[in-house]
């Protein structure tokens, strides 16, 4: 959604209502970047979060706090002009997208002082500056006279606001494109419009909010005619409405941005497996090569046995002891030298089995682990990307991605209660596989996976002196198959043993693991986490 100077004016009005008088404690950034003006009021201390730079500009009163980094040279300037000051008056430019407040305090000899926190909210133009009288203390963006004709903003020079935007009489306000649009689609004056919004807007009526689906296309102080076909509703915040759809816009780009990052971690994943596809095939050959190794041995044998019956310069000689065996001769050597060839080659096919066989269990591992890298690329939020994507680069020798600078706490894995008194626990990722495995499980407990696919740990703690009842059991294994790569069938085998039976794959994925003494029982994969019981707690906190 885009803002105008009429909606500017409302956020003074709501501004002033929430913060009059208001003390400054804090000045600094919150963790997203916005810049914060931190407020102590009777009611409980707030932030005002300023996003000038943003598409579009906006502000929100938020709960968060200024963030413990460096700040900018000039937010510890406007920092130290704000502090202690209190919020005397918020006031919006007409015909523009600039907010004014007001602040003042005196000391104990009791002299004022007047500074005022500038927002230019101009989409592409934004800026912040802290004037003092008319002389500017601190500024977001400085320009000079040579980098813009029309004015500068320069620390210690007057502080001039941006030109004023006017309608073609060059007097009155320029009329919102989104008024010019509800206008024309409603047949209406637009002059009329603009007067009934600057009036709305005075008076603190509704917001009418316009959505297409979850996302907000539009909103103001008026009904837009243009967006009738969209659901439509009222809220009595411009600043609340700011901010879920500050906060909507966030999730989607978040979400836009784990679906590339999934894209892309699959491409990787599916080439690897051609990869190693493609090397199997190239061993299976040299096993099958090296299966005829018989006859190299069964050659070498016949040519010693009949060396006298076989003529110099001989090329091809077929025993008579094995006359299904043809051997082929080299003329230019005699009969002892082709022997001791054909030995040798038996001794190198001999010597490269067991490497090829071992070649070949390396790459069906990594295979496996591929496939369950791709299952849970396709299933896993951000959070569990990471964790594939960790796996992958181990997976390929390539050194970690270095770590951001404040990473998103790790998730837990899956916990629910059961009413008997049971825990179940199940991973959602490698790293919470590994976790769910080695470190939450006891050496006891039993130990859940669907039968030769990919798929969650799941852990089933017994009640406490007890051991696990059938429907426990069921429960563990329902709960495996739904968290499979056969979720979508309507029966899955599930084998189950105890955690002290099953261990690690040497250098495999944290997904890949051997166990012995299992048992089988049959999950029925139920969507809409409907194996959860109705005495059941999903207690993760997630």
């Amino acid at each position: 959604m885009t803002t105008d100077w009429i909606l500017v004016r409302r956020m003074a009005s709501e501004l002033e209502r929430a913060l009059g008088g208001a003390r400054v404690t804090d000045v600094g950034l919150l963790d997203d970047g916005r810049m914060a003006v931190r407020f102590h009021r009777k009611t409980g201390a707030v932030t005002l979060a300023v996003d000038a730079f943003g598409t579009p500009p906006s502000l929100a009163l938020d709960d968060a706090e200024p963030a413990v980094a460096p700040e900018p040279g000039w937010l510890r300037a406007a920092g130290a002009a704000l502090r202690g000051t209190r919020l005397q008056a918020v006031e919006a430019r007409r015909g523009d997208r600039v907010l004014v407040l007001t602040f003042g305090a005196s000391s104990r000899f009791g002299v004022g002082s007047a500074f005022r926190l500038v927002l230019e909210l101009v989409p592409r133009y934004g800026n912040a500056a802290v004037p003092r009288a008319r002389l500017v203390v601190a500024a977001a963006k400085q320009f000079s006279p040579a980098e813009n004709e029309t004015r500068s903003v320069q620390v210690g020079l007057p502080y001039a606001p941006p030109p004023l935007p006017h309608g073609p009489d060059g007097a009155t306000p320029l009329v919102p494109r989104v008024l010019a649009e509800a206008a024309s689609a409603s047949g209406a004056d637009p002059v009329l419009l603009v007067a009934e919004a600057e009036a709305a807007a005075a008076d603190d009526g509704p917001v009418h909010v316009y959505r297409d689906g979850a996302a907000i296309a539009a909103a103001h102080v008026v009904p837009l005619a243009q967006y009738a076909a969209l659901a439509h509703a009222t809220a009595p915040s411009l600043l609340r409405v700011l901010a879920d759809a500050r906060t909507s816009a966030h999730r989607a780009q978040r979400s836009d941005a784990a679906e590339r990052r999934r894209s892309a971690l699959l491409t990787r994943i599916a080439k690897r497996a051609r990869a190693t596809a493609a090397e199997v095939e190239n061993v299976d050959v040299r096993i099958a090569a090296s299966a005829d190794r018989e006859a190299l041995r069964r050659s070498g044998d016949a040519l010693f046995t009949h060396a006298v019956e076989i003529a110099p310069g001989t090329t091809a000689f077929v025993p008579p002891t094995d006359p299904e065996l043809t051997i082929a001769l080299d003329p230019d050597v005699d009969v002892k030298t082709n022997a001791q060839r054909y030995y040798a080659r038996y001794r190198k096919a001999t010597a490269a089995i067991p490497h090829l066989e071992r070649r070949r269990a390396t790459l069906e591992a990594r295979r496996s682990a591929l496939d369950v890298l791709a299952f849970e690329a396709e299933r896993g939020d951000p959070t569990a990307l990471a964790d594939v994507e960790a796996e992958l680069d181990a997976l390929e020798g390539r050194r970690p991605a270095r770590a951001a600078a404040s990473p998103a706490r790790p998730r837990a894995p899956l916990r629910l209660e059961r009413p008997s008194g049971a825990r179940i626990y199940v991973g959602r990722s490698p790293r919470e596989n590994a976790e769910v495995t080695f470190r939450i499980a006891r050496p006891d407990d039993l130990w859940f996976h669907a039968r030769g696919i990919p798929g969650s740990h799941v852990v089933l703690q017994a009640p406490p002196g007890r051991t696990a009842g059938d429907e426990d059991l069921d429960a563990a294994a329902d709960l495996a198959a739904l968290h499979s790569k056969a979720r979508n069938a309507s029966r899955v085998e599930v084998d189950y043993t105890e955690r002290k039976y099953v261990r690690k794959q040497r250098d495999a994925a944290a997904g890949l693991v051997w166990y012995t003494n299992a048992r089988t029982r049959i999950g029925r994969p139920r969507p809409d986490d409907a194996t959860r019981r109705p005495a059941e707690v999903d207690s993760t906190g997630a």
